[in-house]
């Protein structure tokens, strides 16, 4: 099969066009430069020359594809409600142009649409694939984790447009539209968060987390999520959402590996909201949020089964040690 990744240099889109190839597809990646085109053919992916904030280059690469997935985000995770609107055209844009065809979408989303600030305590939700998104600010900033209504209305702005766009994709017409909700994706040294968390310990002399640091989080590894990707284009109906997660880990565990690693021991920062977003911006929100996540539904509908449970260990001794 002819599949375009968008985000293909990307640590995410990385994995997933490099899984996708050793499966026998013939996959291409949009690059905007000549270093970026250089770097997919080294890792044996086609370059396509476009950019996601190109409309008209997006159509002409969707023309040419039996299928499409996106990884990349002109907002990256720490979208605003403007630049995740700006996805939202880039993925409008790509349907437009499959519409009728049956060819495939996969959108990449993310586990924020599902996240609840609750001052660092544990909550009991566990949202599993068919959530009822958005969540409206009452439960996912109740009054009392303290959240400034500032970043009430700017985070319920931002997670509204990356709804919307999982909504357009799963309804299209005519295409075969799949959203995916990876966790927090770790491995290879890579990641979101947690390159962030490492900086914000090493500024700070020892990693920070909200309040008691019981905030729980899904996980996944990247070569498994890579797996799901490839499972979702060979497999998944349209309309599906699916979950990339393999378990949950807590902030403060989190903090306390990348502590260790810093040689801090296990001494961790219990800090508040407004502080983890003065020193990590967008990250020390992300970080502060409670993403729990079921996948079982996924791994029932694609036979994925992740087991991948490493996340601890790479950070302490793996891939972000080195």
């Amino acid at each position: 099969m002819k599949i375009l990744v968008t985000g293909a240099t990307g640590f995410i889109g990385g994995a997933a066009a490099k899984a996708l190839a050793k499966r026998g597809h013939e996959v291409f990646g949009l690059a905007r430069s000549d270093d970026s085109a250089g770097r997919l053919r080294l890792a044996g992916i086609t370059p396509v020359a476009g950019d996601f904030a190109d409309s008209a280059s997006l159509i002409k690469a969707a023309n040419e594809v039996e299928a499409i997935v996106s990884t990349a985000s002109i907002g990256s995770l720490a979208g605003s409600a403007e630049t995740f609107t700006q996805d939202r055209d880039a993925i409008r844009a790509m349907l437009g142009a499959i519409e009728g065809t049956g060819k495939t979408l996969i959108f990449t989303s993310g586990s924020a649409v599902l996240g609840i600030v609750n001052g660092g305590e544990a909550t009991p939700n566990v949202f599993d694939e068919d959530v009822d998104l958005p969540l409206p600010p009452s439960v996912f900033a109740p009054a009392s984790a303290h959240v400034p209504p500032v970043m009430v209305e700017m985070f319920g702005a931002a997670m509204g447009a990356r709804v919307e766009t999982e909504k357009e994709v799963a309804r299209a017409s005519g295409v075969r539209g799949i959203v995916m909700r990876p966790g927090l994706v770790y491995g290879h040294g890579g990641s979101y968060d947690l390159p962030g968390l490492i900086r914000m310990a090493r500024a700070q002399g020892v990693a920070p987390h909200l309040g008691s640091g019981a905030t729980l989080q899904g996980y996944v590894h990247v070569d498994e999520l890579a797996e799901l990707y490839c499972l979702a284009v060979e497999r998944a109906p349209a309309g599906a959402a699916l979950h990339g997660v393999a378990g949950e880990v807590s902030q403060r565990e989190l903090a306390a590996a990348v502590s260790r690693m810093i040689g801090a021991g296990d001494r961790t920062a219990s800090l508040e909201f407004g502080e983890m977003f003065a020193i990590g911006g967008p990250i020390g929100v992300s970080l502060s949020l409670n993403k729990r996540m079921s996948s079982e539904k996924t791994q029932r509908l694609l036979g994925w089964s992740p087991t991948r449970t490493d996340i601890l260990h790479d950070i302490e001794f793996g891939s972000y040690a080195t």
